[in-house]
């Protein structure tokens, strides 16, 4: 099985950024894989309009299709208050004046916000989540969830945006929290006996000093997932094979636990082939 992991497209930050989108979205319907993941932040501010055009590009591409795409939602596409005056070629005073407002919507923003910003995400791509498998056993759409692939593979979706209820410390609403609970309770499903596990989330598992050592302390502390080392201590025990994340905006390969492969595809210039066999999983970065 052949998979094609891309993340962090964030249409409508800039019309060059767009075009170069819509060049990787075309080269899918090229492509031989079986499945295509995207770990978030399909768009840029998480406006009506980026979600239309992006499910516009996904539909020409040939891969939207339950059984050939996953999407799950970043911080860009839910925090739409926050995110949406910090596009690229607007001016910096305009984008900047709006912070008090966007501090007092934080303050405010609660379970009905979230789930409100979930619903709207899941409108505009509803059909690639048919045939989940939740912790609710009904249709809705919830987190975690599992999805099949063929006879030998499995996603395990982890929501890891919603840092509630400690919201009102995330300032810059790109900090990271599991429900290591439900996690634990999706990992142990008899339905993912004898499959390769393949755990999809947006926020990276590097450590903070890692991240810090490329970009900062400021945005290693801004961007980092709160409960990273608990999360990936279940990983290890749940006996996962794979981890695909976006969120931190580097194309690469890493391990974590007891040598867990982990992609991060946050760059959009470029993704990763991952071709799963009989020994494991290829990986393949592609620019």
């Amino acid at each position: 099985m052949k998979i094609v992991h891309l993340s962090d497209l964030h249409w409508g930050f800039s019309p060059e950024r767009d075009a170069l989108i819509e060049q990787r979205l075309g080269e899918l319907s090229a492509c031989t894989a079986d499945h295509v993941v995207i770990s978030g932040d399909l768009s840029q501010s998480g406006r009506s309009e980026e979600f239309a055009a992006l499910r516009s590009l996904l539909l020409g591409s040939g891969c939207y299709h339950p059984d050939r795409l996953t999407v799950i939602p970043g911080n860009h596409d839910l925090f739409s208050f926050f995110f949406r005056d910090f596009n690229a070629g607007r001016d910096l005073y305009a984008r900047w004046r709006r912070l008090p407002g966007a501090a007092a919507s934080l303050y405010r923003y609660g379970w009905r916000e979230y789930e409100a910003d979930l619903d709207r995400f899941h409108s505009f791509f509803s059909e690639t989540f048919e045939g989940i498998f939740t912790l609710a056993g009904n249709p809705a759409i919830s987190y975690p969830f599992i999805k099949l692939l063929g006879e030998r593979a499995a996603l395990i979706v982890l929501e890891s945006n919603r840092m509630l209820p400690q919201i009102r410390r995330n300032s810059a609403c790109s900090n990271g929290w599991i429900d290591l609970d439900a996690a634990a309770a999706i990992l142990a499903h008899p339905g993912l006996e004898n499959r390769f596990r393949i755990v999809v989330l947006h926020h990276q598992l590097q450590a903070e000093e890692q991240v810090a050592a490329r970009m900062g302390r400021l945005y290693a502390a801004m961007t980092r997932l709160i409960n990273r080392t608990a999360l990936i201590d279940l990983l290890d025990r749940s006996g996962v094979d794979l981890v695909l994340h976006g969120h931190y905006h580097h194309l690469e390969q890493y391990t974590v636990g007891r040598s867990i492969p982990v992609v991060n595809s946050g760059d959009a210039a470029g993704w990763h082939l991952i071709d799963i066999g009989e020994e494991g999983a290829g990986i393949i970065p592609r620019m």
